[in-house]
């Protein structure tokens, strides 16, 4: 051990020093006390000097880093805030100063010769007492910040909201002069000349417990009175006790507020009493086991300081006489090995220990660790929360124990039920095809890559993008393929595609079917079932011989002089290029629905926009499947073959088919492009520009029906089993049996998406064949046989936005569990319920917000409940009590709690009550639900002001369930 009084560590020489502390990261330490003209001061210095000799005579290295003058009385407390970002100074002048650091730098102090190095500046000034404040202490975790003055009184201040006060403590008869936190922030405790010593509740700042035995004896001869807490929160160690006419410092213990220890020895009243901040271990020298302890300084007005450990009975040490005049204030550092103490004869001592004198601490996970295990909660927590609850009680921390096993093996158990999604089967991604055209150019076939489903990778590419910085090689490898491919020049549109099967060549010249030739536009031209590659080939290579052909009888030949090698180009001149020759009106291409006609000025504007499918589309057919061998697929290759103009003129082709594992089954062709496609287990459905609506067997590729001609373009196709649904750009809805051959529904939902933000996300039926209706808003529609109207399920964008966030948030939801939760599965599929608390809300009362939230959660109940959804229900029923128990609005939980309980144990015994009664809702039995609910009471933040309508309905559910027994 060491011990040195620094002689430079002063306020003007022989100016009285009332405070002292150390930052966290033991680079500085901070003094308060008075200044010139009776005004307060408070010095940061450089710890450096202190602990080192070499620094201390190196005039490079600083002592004062920071004087700060603004105070007008004198300051009787520092503290730094726990992270060390804020300092707390307190003083006569009745206010509180917030200290943080400023990136400016130093300068020369108005009115005298000393020169700051760093800059300190007030972030906010506190003014709520009367009187002289004589001490500050941060609660864990910086949450709060207690103030104690001679007004009698303590103020807790909010540190999120500066100058906000949470509370203000009135209790006291007499002058406060000391405050302290326990270490999890369960308790504050004031020590006052009224001889007592309160001990204050943080969740509801009432008193927990008086303590006055102790201090009956006490008179107030006392500047300050600083009493703590030991780090494992067990121990509180105040000042100025007396025992049998002899001061000491009174141990209470956390158990019970025992008061039958003490330390003594000092022969004056104690002023202050300091905890080191670290659990502390050291191996016990004669049984070699590892014993953990605490330490405490205690300062008296006898000028000495004594420190104790907890596991010895006499104190470690004792330095007597080390000040002229009374000890005033004590500050460990974090690391646990140094002390400073500060005396009203204005100097300072330090006290530096060695390891093997103090002993090693406890880790900062091993601290929380073992606060977690005494009392559920430790300093970490207290920080995350603004109102840090705790139960003490075994049963209430065991129930709590057990819920969160119960919640975490359910999260895995829902994890390993749910099924893996198919992939289906990808072409190969490192293959092209490349031909070349009779003038020498070079084509390459892109090949077709399906998109793995369930599988999001939006980040792949930058991952490769940027994972390395230098250039590999490409690994595609380019299949050559023999034969001269025409250049198509008589047409602006693109030379034909290859067909998208990796497997098979480019196809060469045979002619086309005589069945295929005189269908008109829109009709599908289904050959006879192939299968295998070598039929697609066979009808690819028919349909490319048409367009070849067709092309050198048809084509005009430009008069264009080239160089050898180059494609064909129009003159670059200012005349236009030559134009086509006209397609005959009695033959109309293929794309008419594309070109534009006569618009009359009359015509509403389209509701809905016209649905689209990409040039390739593949559709997975529902049915069984298999982790060996892919699902079949619907696949629709729009501008399969591009026709031509010229001549007669041909249309354009697109294909649709049925394949698995490269297997074709079947091929249609059609002359309307493909704007929606879809697959059940016994058909599938595609809607045509033509505003035609084609159904197929899914097996065979029959057409069950003629085309249906729409009424307009189509919107959003459904199909389910033996029903269809088709949603048309005018907002018509139409719903068929195809089993009965009849019309369901056909009705307009103008109304539903008109003025609305946003479109339709899709269109759906139920298993009872229901329509559905969901908007990218969040919002979705059913519609209700009976009433022959649509329900609104879920809720608006805007409502949403006003309602607290985390009330909007779905549970989780597996597409497998869309008939357990419909409701969820539903709302899901909009991806509007993120609850996010990014979105800007507007500024409303805390009232009407609390109300729009109760609302919204009733609504969904309503919905749940329509739809048969118990598990639905049962979520937002809890989430309903989550909301109450958050709330305290405890007459609504006692409505609910009623409900559940039943009119025998709810107080009303009406025979009328009792059979209207159900013991279940929504299959879920109530007691069970009422059980669960009472959980969420131990695990809420404010459980304890709640503990009494618990005990309440446990006590019933308890006699509820000896009596079934």
């Amino acid at each position: 051990m060491q011990l040195l009084k620094p002689a430079w560590v002063n306020h003007d020489g022989s100016k009285a020093i009332f405070s002292v502390d150390l930052h966290p990261d033991g680079s500085r330490f901070a003094t308060g006390g008075q200044g010139q003209d009776s005004s307060g001061r408070v010095v940061v210095w450089n710890i450096k000097p202190v602990v080192s000799e070499k620094d201390e005579e190196d005039e490079k290295v600083p002592k004062l880093l920071c004087q700060l003058d603004q105070h007008l009385g004198c300051v009787n407390s520092v503290r730094w805030s726990c992270n060390g970002r804020f300092l707390a100074t307190a003083g006569d002048d009745k206010v509180i100063i917030i200290w943080q650091q400023s990136s400016y730098g130093g300068g020369a102090v108005f009115g005298s010769n000393v020169v700051n190095v760093e800059s300190w500046r007030s972030v906010a000034t506190l003014r709520g007492h009367d009187g002289d404040i004589l001490d500050v202490a941060w609660s864990p975790g910086d949450v709060w910040l207690a103030s104690a003055s001679i007004d009698n009184n303590v103020i807790i201040w909010n540190t999120a909201k500066w100058p906000e006060q949470v509370r203000v403590l009135r209790g006291h008869s007499g002058l406060v002069k000391g405050v302290t936190w326990d270490p999890v922030g369960r308790y504050l405790t004031s020590q006052a000349d009224d001889k007592s010593l309160r001990i204050w509740r943080t969740t509801d700042w009432t008193t927990e417990e008086k303590i006055v035995d102790p201090f009956t004896e006490c008179g107030g001869t006392t500047t300050v009175l600083r009493p703590s807490w030991s780090p494992d929160g067990q121990y509180l160690v105040s000042a100025h006790a007396m025992n049998n006419g002899g001061p000491t410092a009174q141990i209470i213990e956390r158990d019970g507020w025992n008061t039958d220890k003490d330390f003594v020895g000092h022969r004056k009243p104690i002023t202050c009493v300091r905890f080191n901040p670290n659990i502390l271990k050291k191996v016990d020298s004669k049984t070699g086991k590892s014993v953990q302890y605490c330490c405490v300084a205690i300062g008296s007005r006898d000028r000495s300081i004594s420190i104790w450990f907890t596991s010895l009975k006499r104190p470690l040490v004792v330095v007597h006489d080390i000040f002229d005049d009374s000890v005033l204030d004590l500050s460990w550092s974090s690391c646990g090995r140094y002390l400073m103490a500060v005396s009203k004869d204005g100097t300072l001592a330090f006290i530096n220990f060695s390891v093997d004198e103090i002993g090693c601490p406890l880790s900062e996970d091993e601290t929380n660790n073992l606060h977690m295990k005494l009392y559920g909660k430790s300093a970490v927590t207290s920080a995350t929360s603004v109102n840090p609850t705790i139960i003490e009680n075994p049963e209430l921390l065991r129930l709590r124990e057990e819920e969160r096993i119960r919640a975490k093996a359910a999260s895995a158990s829902e994890q390993s039920q749910r099924p893996v999604p198919s992939t289906p089967q990808r072409a190969p991604i490192n293959k092209q095809i490349e031909t070349r055209t009779a003038d020498g150019k070079r084509r390459i076939t892109p090949m077709f890559i399906p998109p793995t489903e369930g599988v999001e990778t939006p980040n792949k590419s930058y991952e490769a993008s940027f994972s390395s910085s230098q250039q590999e090689k490409s690994k595609i490898v380019v299949e050559k393929v023999d034969g001269v491919v025409e250049p198509n020049v008589s047409s602006s549109r693109p030379p034909a595609a290859f067909s998208t099967n990796s497997s098979s060549s480019p196809s060469k010249g045979v002619s086309l079917p005589a069945e295929f030739n005189g269908v008109p536009a829109g009709l599908p031209a289904r050959f006879g079932k192939t299968i295998g590659n070598n039929s697609e080939r066979q009808v690819d290579s028919q349909v490319a011989c048409l367009s070849n052909k067709r092309k050198q009888d048809d084509a005009q030949p430009v008069m264009v002089k080239r160089k050898r090698g180059r494609p064909p180009l129009y003159d670059r001149s200012s005349a236009p290029p030559p134009p086509r020759a006209p397609s005959p009106p009695a033959v109309p291409a293929a794309t008419s629905t594309r070109l534009p006609v006569a618009v009359h000025h009359h015509a509403e504007p389209l509701l809905l926009p016209e649905a689209s499918l990409s040039k390739s589309t593949r559709v997975q057919i529902p049915g069984e499947t298999s982790n060996d061998i892919p699902p079949p697929l619907l696949v629709v290759e729009n501008d399969y073959r591009i026709g031509s103009r010229v001549g007669g003129g041909t249309p354009n082709l697109h294909r649709v088919s049925r394949t698995q594992l490269n297997v074709v089954s079947w091929v249609a062709y059609l002359t309307s492009q493909v704007t929606a496609a879809t697959a059940t287990s016994g058909t599938a459905a595609f809607t045509c520009q033509d505003k035609s609506l084609h159904i197929l067997d899914i097996k065979t590729g029959e057409m069950m029906l003629p085309p249906l001609q729409l009424q307009g373009k189509a919107s959003q196709l459904f199909a389910q089993e033996s029903s269809i649904m088709v949603l048309t750009v005018d907002a018509t809805l139409t719903v068929w049996d195809l089993t009965k051959k009849k019309r369901i529904l056909s009705e307009s939902i103008k109304h539903l998406v008109e003025g609305r933000n946003g479109g339709v996300k899709s269109v759906q039926l139920t298993a009872e064949g229901t329509p559905l209706l969901l908007l990218t808003s969040g919002e979705a529609f059913i519609r209700c046989h009976d009433l022959e109207v649509w329900l609104l399920l879920g809720d608006s964008a805007s409502v949403r936005r006003i309602v607290q966030p985390e009330y909007t948030m779905l549970p989780p939801c597996h597409p497998s569990d869309s008939c357990a939760r419909p409701l969820a599965s539903l709302l899901h599929q909009t991806a509007a319920y993120s609850g996010s608390s990014r979105v800007s809300r507007p500024i409303i009362s805390d009232d009407a917000r609390q109300s729009l939230t109760e609302v919204f959660i009733n609504r969904m109940l309503t919905s749940a409940q329509y739809l048969r959804s118990g598990h639905d229900y049962k979520f937002w029923l809890k989430r309903k009590v989550q909301f109450f128990i958050k709330e305290g609005l405890e007459k609504k939980l006692r409505d609910i709690f009623d409900d559940l309980l039943g009119p025998r144990h709810s107080g009303t015994t009406e025979s009328q009550e009792l059979q209207n009664w159900k013991p279940k809702i929504m299959d879920f039995d109530k007691t069970s639900l009422l059980e669960e609910f009472l959980r969420e009471i131990l695990l809420a933040k404010n459980s304890l002001q709640l503990q009494r309508l618990y005990s309440e309905y446990k006590e019933q559910l308890d006699a509820n369930i000896i009596e079934t027994i």
